[in-house]
């Protein structure tokens, strides 16, 4: 198994040899690496977010032994917006066909069917009506950003994106009209905290075992859905511990399991009480554990929405500090990987 690890300063790929992890190769060095993604061809895609030179995106069809840069996508010439940054990219297979996607900022969601080779804009969540109404999302940025992406496996023409500071929209059409579900969620932030529109949802997980079942970690809390993000319940640790924070990971076999590495709030970005904590439930919610064994105290990291990944039992995430962990049976013991890269901004398992 490897891990991918995009850094600000370039994407690491770890490799697990003979009983302990390995750094294995570096790609694009000292690139700010936006996002990673490997298809179900264990093709890679890279989007690369530089300060001059803008977003950028490559391909990788034998595992990063070499790149093909890709055209990024590029909004319609009558659009108020441009493309700043890429947050996330997925893919899908539909009737063996590749649907690659991209979500950026300014808040928007593409597709292409042909390998990047040209690009489709979903103007009909770009033109939403609550459009105007959606705010900056983060790192002193004034635009929202499309930061996650779930495909419904079942029906091609159903997508969910979460959207900072906009919330959770869905669409039954295949993008041309899109509603928010946002029901149940707080935004303390707004004058009015049960709004439609205007939450910032920082990580959005699927349930494998049961697609149903969706798992938030939002600025104002943790909360979970039984009915496909139609509506949310407020699972927030009730010791009030595991509550601010951006990453989260379920587990595959287990529509109950979560973890969550929480912060002390919004204004103090770093771990609760200065100690670095992975926390755990296995029971939806009701109850929170903190997994501390192998991870250092006093600590000042935080660790970003997308860098965090599970696969099995196993468990990593790096930090804003360059700070890399990993485990092998769910938390109960973490393992330092490194303590010198830049910072981490995403992390993915990866296949051999």
């Amino acid at each position: 198994m490897k891990i991918a690890v995009g850094t600000d300063k370039g994407l690491l790929v770890y490799e697990k040899v003979v009983g302990s992890w390995l750094l294995n190769d570096i790609h694009f060095l000292g690139m700010p690496i936006g996002a990673f993604h490997e298809d179900a061809s264990q093709n890679w895609w890279v989007a690369i977010n530089h300060k001059h030179w803008g977003a950028k995106m490559y391909q990788s069809v034998d595992k990063g032994e070499t790149f093909k840069e890709v055209t990024p996508p590029k909004f319609n010439t009558n659009s108020a917006y441009s493309l700043k940054s890429i947050w996330t990219i997925e893919s899908r297979t539909v009737n063996n066909e590749l649907q690659l996607f991209i979500g950026t900022e300014p808040a928007a969601l593409f597709i292409s069917t042909d390998l990047g080779e040209s690009w489709s804009e979903l103007e009909g969540l770009s033109q939403h009506p609550s459009r105007d109404t959606w705010q900056g999302g983060g790192k002193g940025s004034n635009s929202p950003f499309l930061h996650t992406l779930l495909l419904d496996q079942e029906d091609a023409d159903h997508l969910m994106v979460g959207i900072s500071c906009a919330g959770v929209f869905q669409t039954y059409n295949g993008g041309q009209a899109w509603k928010p579900t946002n029901e149940g969620l707080k935004a303390f932030f707004l004058p009015n905290s049960d709004s439609e529109v205007g939450h910032d949802p920082h990580t959005i997980r699927q349930s494998k075992k049961n697609p149903n079942v969706l798992w938030q970690q939002n600025h104002c809390g943790i909360y979970r859905s039984e009915d496909y993000g139609n509506t949310w319940k407020d699972i927030t640790d009730q010791k009030n511990e595991a509550v601010y924070g951006f990453a989260m990971v379920i587990a595959e076999d287990n529509d109950q399991e979560a973890w969550v590495i929480p912060a002390e709030s919004d204004n103090m970005r770093i771990p609760a009480n200065q100690r670095l904590a992975v926390y755990y439930t296995h029971n939806a919610g009701q109850d929170w554990q903190a997994l501390t064994q192998g991870l250092p105290n006093p600590s000042f990291d935080l660790v970003l929405r997308d860098a965090m990944d599970l696969r099995g039992d196993s468990i990593a995430f790096g930090t804003n500090n360059g700070n890399l962990y990993v485990s092998e049976n769910k938390g109960k013991q973490w393992l330092t990987l490194s303590q010198n890269l830049s910072a981490v901004r995403n992390i993915r398992f990866i296949n051999p």
